[in-house]
């Protein structure tokens, strides 16, 4: 006999959490410059399985990109969450190299610093 277990999304406790993880990020790393969240909790209907899609975008950074979510990751985040790590001249640039992925980006919502 199978079964199917449905977790149900409760929106506003991510949301909750987003802003508190934003304002720690903010806090502990004065190299982020802009937060940005995008993906389906932003743009469409969240899922169960939906994770919280980040870009954060640095001043400058020494480490290579595929190194950089390490240092930022959450600790006991309700959903999964997705960083993408950019400095602000890599954030630029892909406006021309990958301008879907930008627009995808650059149509989420800027969290501001407190």
């Amino acid at each position: 006999m199978s079964s199917v277990v449905i977790k149900s999304v409760d929106r506003a406790r991510v949301e909750q959490a987003v802003r508190e993880y934003a304002a720690r990020l903010f806090a502990a790393h004065p190299e982020i410059e802009r937060i940005i969240w995008f993906g389906s909790w932003i743009n469409g209907i969240p899922s169960p399985g939906s994770d919280v899609d980040l870009c954060l975008i640095l001043s400058s950074t020494d480490k290579p990109m595929h190194e950089r979510a390490v240092g930022f990751l959450p600790v006991g985040f309700p959903v999964g969450v997705d960083l993408f790590v950019y400095t602000r001249a890599e954030f630029e640039r892909l406006q021309a190299e990958y301008p879907g992925w930008f627009r995808a980006i650059a149509s989420g919502r800027d969290l501001a610093a407190s």
